[in-house]
């Protein structure tokens, strides 16, 4: 019924704007009627003077529009000469200047009669707006020529000072994970509250996704030429309750501002290249690693006894020589050069009773990696009309629709759950011997038929056999089989009253419908099957998932906002009502033998089928407050306080109660210091704006499990057979609340030099206490051993440092140069458990626990340390020799004991792992840290030069400090399956005193020399060249075309790094403990776009 309602009001209002229009238009017609000034209040006055230059020319400035910073009711303008005369109050300190193709500027009139001042054009960064942001938020207006086809990668290239993105993939429009001044969670959500139009939006960061590698990007559903302006908030979020703790970023979508009908058009196309991919052996290299590898495999004698291997056989006119003996390039038949377009049009307008901005677009984003693309349709009409006198109302509706095709990328964290189905894996570990397609012995030439899945280990073991890449995309390609499909209707409708002597009344009503569908096939044509323990031989899968979730919000505010005097005070209070309803279908099933490529959605006759599901709806209840002051524009105060309570706590949560309510309390205090309008502030020393900042807050953070605070099960099949059953599998707690961060920071702003140089400092302590972490039961409960408490906190310290320079300013060149520096560094300060770790041969090390990610036990989380370091052993090298070996443990050799006790020795050719303890003997007590995936520093920096009608910039990105768990590279070098391995594997020890860094090979590595170790831990430092772009503004202007331009851009030119991998800036998820892990996914390459921007 709300959707209904909802959509009736906006068809009255839709009707009473087209009333009011011609009503307007008729008043119009028959009376001209002047509007009266309103009285301003009597102040002493003073006469300002100056003189108004461009700092390009020298040359005087007219049309210059002068005003009080944030105070309209007093203005002038620059004559032809450049100056300009302005009666003020006295109480004055500031005035604001701008005019169009400047950059607008605050002048400082403190203890002055007479100023000057040059302005700059407007090709360089906003410096001042017409009023004062305090604490460390960034801001910035998007252009429209954007080749960015997601968010995530707009804030990545202009605001990665700010915000810290890592990609999770390089497949377009996967999505990067944020972190706004590190980390202030661990299990919870730490990515910043995102907020379009005044509505928060639900990430959905903890939802289901099929494919491996695959997430589905909420923000992907807007499209980036629909962005007026990106602003982050890094304090001062208090007035988000229960969702500011993590930083809020705040997007602004287009509205109409022109009366006069404007059209802007926008193509691009662009090319993607294939990213750098691993080395990998060819066939030679290839059968000397299997040849060897087979001498390894267990009671190969006998086999050999009783079967042929006959990839083996070198003779040519054997049946299945040619089968057998290819150099195949599998990268080839996944990856491809790719094609990217996207279009817009927006088109603006309006009168006096209302205005709009509709847009449409379209972006077909294609992967290098075959059938991994999407594309997306969106349609945006904003709208803002004044209804009457006093009543004006917003109303905005948009509708997306996306698709894609995906298959699994990367690697999975468990081999042994099914074959690998995964093409830009198989694309490596594909043994290079075999072939796509299948030899005809009459033709003598290769089919067009696809071969089957492999069998030339059949007879060691069919789950040795892998997939056919190029067979797998084919037969698992299709609207029913790999796709995702995602529509996204959004209404929102704000009326706005005016209820005089500056009381303002809004009601922002929101309702979103989002619809998820998902499909998984694994196909039978070239795909093995498999044996899976407790269900025996699988082949073709099928799964689904069909997922809604809808969301209304409604904001009621109040506004009030008076001048008084040298006073001014802004404040508003409200209550907002957000809920959000999700519905999750998630059906599957699994053939033994009987499959069929043309009938892949789930069935009855399917032999092992399972079903899961979601129903959930969360609500947050907030009442907010928030009074802004200023004092001659000197001294600033804005105090916010936000009331929440959220379905998300427990019904006995140990919170602030009220009506039996759990409710969370979070204050906030910003205040500011512009010293600059201080009149005994000293003139002439080159600095033109200085302004203090310091706050100290209070917020939350609810993005915790859905299923924290309460006792689940979940319906199974016994032995997934037509037996059911139900399971416990969650005990809740009703104590579990939000999470409360408590924040300090200081920092400052300036500008010196005539406004030439920017530099700005922020310091920030936070500290995080009801730290949702896991909690062990002292007896395990029906099975379950763990629940979910808030009894941790975590502390996160750092920095931020922004530089700007103008270096060169003149009427045909400009040049405009920038950089940004974040540091944090985080620390756990307390966990619930009595557990301890090792740490550098002490067994009670440290306190905490170790979480299993792509590894066993191989992410730490303990007392002292950072969040999600890695924790494994160190390395010294490989054994040259037997000597060697024989000299490195306490009484002779290291040794590991096995299943029974019994002890197995290193000996030459295998791993040195430190004996950290000392007793002789490779165990857990040797573990310890071994690497930390948080940078010690990170930022953006650019340079922008203009000659003439030319532009050129770029835009670099780095980060120092972090290291990498090369998940892939431990699965292609390490030497313990068939897998095609990388070429490092060439250099593998063979022979008795041979110096190398890759151990010897064996099969599933009976001494763990490919155990999770430093040896995969790798520097992840790296400077980027995000993107170099040249535009040019074609000098033509007509009664129909109003503006022109071409430009040119290139996306991840290079990267100066260390890294092996294929990027170093990958992360395989959002979670805090997963950062810093890259398990192959496809990687970011480089891009050509060249592109066409009309204005008409």
């Amino acid at each position: 019924m709300i959707n209904f309602r909802i959509l009736a009001i906006m068809g009255l209002m839709a009707v009473a704007a087209q009333v009011n229009a011609q009503e307007a238009t008729d008043d119009a017609a028959s009376q001209k009627k002047t509007a009266a000034a309103p009285k301003l209040p009597e102040y002493p006055m003073m006469e300002i003077t100056g003189t108004i230059y461009d700092a390009a020319t020298g040359k005087p400035l007219s049309g210059v529009q002068v005003q009080p910073l944030g105070n309209a009711n007093y203005a002038a303008m620059t004559k032809d000469d450049g100056t300009f005369t302005i009666k003020v109050p006295t109480f004055t300190t500031s005035l604001y200047l701008f005019t169009s193709q400047y950059a607008s500027q605050q002048v400082s009139i403190a203890g002055k009669s007479h100023i000057t001042a040059n302005m700059l054009s407007d090709k360089f960064n906003e410096m001042y707006t017409n009023g004062t942001q305090l604490g460390g938020a960034a801001s910035v207006k998007t252009d429209k020529t954007t080749t960015q086809i997601s968010v995530e990668d707009l804030i990545s290239e202009q605001l990665g000072g700010d915000v810290r993105t890592i990609k999770r993939s390089g497949a377009p429009g996967i999505g990067s994970a944020m972190f706004i001044r590190g980390l202030n969670s661990l299990n919870a959500n730490a990515q910043p509250l995102v907020v379009v139009d005044g509505v928060p939006m639900d990430m959905q960061y903890n939802g289901t996704s099929l494919q491996t590698g695959m997430f589905n990007n909420q923000l992907l559903n807007i499209n980036p030429a629909d962005i007026e302006k990106i602003s982050v908030l890094k304090n001062g979020t208090a007035i988000y309750g229960a969702k500011g703790a993590n930083g809020v970023i705040v997007i602004e979508t287009r509205r109409g501002h022109s009366i006069a009908t404007r059209i802007d058009a926008n193509i691009g196309v662009g090319v993607n290249l294939v990213p750098k991919l691993p080395k990998v052996m060819d066939a030679n290299q290839y059968m000397s690693y299997a040849t060897e590898m087979l001498g390894t495999y267990p009671e190969i004698s006998k086999i050999m006894e009783n079967n042929n291997l006959n990839f083996l056989n070198n003779d040519k006119n054997n049946y299945y020589y040619n089968a057998y003996h290819n150099n195949t390039d599998w990268s080839k038949e996944v990856y491809e050069e790719a094609l990217s377009q996207n279009y817009s049009i927006n088109v603006q307008g309006g009168d006096d009773v209302g205005m709009y901005n509709l847009s449409l677009g379209y972006t077909d984003g294609k992967s290098t990696a075959k059938k991994n693309g999407f594309n997306r349709l969106n349609i945006r009409f904003n709208s803002d009309l004044k209804i009457t006198k006093g009543f004006a109302t917003e109303f905005d509706v948009d509708y997306v629709k996306l698709s894609r095709d995906l298959f699994d990328d990367g690697a999975p964290s468990d081999f042994s759950k099914g074959t690998v189905t995964s093409p830009t894996l198989l694309a490596l570990i594909k043994s290079p011997i075999l072939n796509p397609y299948v030899f005809n012995k009459t033709t003598g030439q290769l089919s067009s038929t696809l071969s089957e899945a492999d069998d030339f280990l059949s007879a060691l073991d069919t789950n040795l056999s892998l997939a056919n890449p190029t067979a797998l995309l084919a037969n698992g390609s299709g609207n029913n089989k790999n796709r995702m499909e995602n529509s996204m209707f959004h209404v929102r409708i704000m009326p706005k009253f005016d209820l005089g002597k500056g009381f303002k009344l809004s009601e922002n009503i929101n309702y979103t419908l989002n619809r998820n569908s998902q499909r998984y096939y694994r196909p039978k044509g070239g795909v093995p099957t498999y044996y899976v323990e407790g269900l025996g031989m699988v082949q073709t899968l099928s799964a689904s998932i069909f997922a809604k979730e809808e969301t209304l919000m409604s904001d009621t505010r109040f506004d009030f906002s008076r001048i008084l005097g040298a006073h001014t005070i802004d404040a508003m209070a409200g209550f907002r009502y957000l809920n959000y309803g999700y519905e999750m279908n998630n059906p599957t099933g699994q053939y033994q033998s009987a499959g069929n490529d043309l009938l892949p959605n789930v069935s009855n006759s399917m032999d092992f089928k399972d079903a899961k599901g979601e129903d959930y709806k969360k609500t947050s209840l907030t009442w907010y407050a928030q009074a802004n002051y200023n004092y001659k524009n000197r001294y600033f105060l804005e105090a916010q306080a936000a009331l929440e309570s959220s379905s998300s706590f427990g019904d006995k949560a140990t919170s602030l109660r009220m009506g039996g309510v759990a409710w969370g309390l979070f204050p906030s205090v910003q205040a500011g210091w512009v010293m600059t309008n201080e009149e005994w502030f000293p003139q002439n020393i080159g600095l033109n704006y200085l302004r203090l900042n310091a706050g100290f807050e209070i917020s939350g953070n609810d993005d915790i499990n859905n299923k924290a605070a309460r006792t689940s099960f979940e319906v199974l099949k016994f032995l997934h057979n037509a037996i059911p059953a139900v399971q416990l599998n969650n005990i809740g707690n009703e104590n579990v609340t939000f999470e409360k961060t408590r924040r300090i920071n200081l920092g400052f702003q300036s500008q010196w030099l005539d406004n030439r140089l920017g530099l700005g400092f922020n310091y920030y302590m936070n500290h995080t206490s009801d730290l949702l972490t896991i909690k062990d039961f002292t007896t395990p409960v029906a099975g379950v051993k763990s629940y979910w408490s808030n009894e941790g906190s975590m502390d996160n310290t750092g920095f931020e440092v922004s530089l700007n320079g103008k270096p060169v300013v003149s009427r045909k060149f400009t040049l405009e140069l920038g950089a940004s520096l974040g540091h944090y560094k985080n620390e756990i300060k307390s966990l619930p458990n009595e557990k301890y770790v090792a740490i550098n041969g002490n067994a009670k090390g440290a306190k905490g626990y170790t979480s299993s990610i792509y590894g066993s036990g191989n992410v730490a989380t303990l007392v002292g340390q950072s969040a999600g370091v890695f924790y494994g052993y160190k390395t010294a090298g490989v054994f040259a020799t037997d000597a060697e070996a024989k000299a490195a443990g306490k009484d002779g050799y290291l040794y590991q004991l096995d299943e029974t006790g019994a002890k197995k020795y290193f000996k030459a050719g295998d791993m040195h792992f430190v004996d950290q303890d000392g007793d002789g003997c490779i165990g857990e007590n040797d573990k310890t840290i071994i690497g930390n995936p948080n940078p010690d520093i990170y930022g953006n920096a650019f340079i922008r030069a203009s000659y003439g009608n030319f532009t050129l910039s770029a835009v670099f990105g780095y980060s120092v400090g972090n290291d990498i768990f090369n998940y892939q590279r431990s699965v292609i070098e390490g030497g313990k399956n068939f897998y095609n391995q990388s070429t490092a594997l060439v250099n593998r020890w063979r022979s008795e005193g041979q110096v190398t860094n890759v151990p010897r090979i064996s099969y599933d590595d009976e001494m763990g020399n490919s155990r999770f170790s430093d040896r995969w831990i790798e520097d992840g430092s790296y400077l980027k060249l995000r993107s170099l772009n040249l535009n040019y503004k074609v000098p033509v202007s007509t009664s129909w075309l109003q503006g022109l331009q071409v430009w040119v851009e290139a996306n991840n030119l290079f990267t100066l790094t260390k890294y092996l991998g294929g990027d170093p800036e990958m992360s395989t998820s959002n979670a805090v403990l997963y950062q810093g892990i890259d398990t192959g996914s496809i990687a970011s390459g480089r891009t050509i776009t060249v592109g066409l921007k009309l204005n008409l």
